[in-house]
């Protein structure tokens, strides 16, 4: 059984762990310490098996950092980021975002295709950047 829901305050230390053992980078200056309201977690039988980055925006809305285990099957993989993705589509909705953008590696075409099936759409070209704010 799989169950999508909302970190808790106090899970910020299971979302950062869950996130760099299920392949998300390790950046050692992160603090998970509090991940609340933005992360979903997903269960698969009462127990954390995917994480996804939500950030709702008016009227641009974010999702980011899918990962999940990879020693799942992949018809388990496949219906749980199906369903941190709708969970995560409903939340940006619910809290007032018009649509959501994401960052597909270029590389990644079965990510791509996923995406482009459900009627996601590309909107430029360019590269994914970051800068810390310490």
């Amino acid at each position: 059984m799989i169950t999508i829901r909302l970190a808790q305050p106090h899970e910020g230390p299971l979302v950062g762990e869950l996130f760099v053992r299920f392949g998300g980078p390790d950046w050692e200056w992160a603090d998970w310490s509090d991940v609340y309201p933005y992360w979903l977690i997903g269960d698969v039988d009462n127990i954390p098996k995917g994480v996804m980055m939500v950030n709702p925006g008016k009227p641009f809305g974010r999702m980011e950092f899918l990962v999940v285990d990879p020693s799942l099957p992949q018809s388990t993989k496949a219906i749980l980021c199906r369903d941190l993705s709708y969970a995560g589509l409903a939340t940006c909705q619910r809290l007032g975002s018009q649509s959501v953008l994401s960052n597909i590696d270029a590389g990644d075409k079965q990510w791509k295709a996923i995406a482009e099936k459900r009627g996601w759409v590309i909107t430029g070209v360019g590269n994914y950047m970051m800068k810390r704010c310490a």
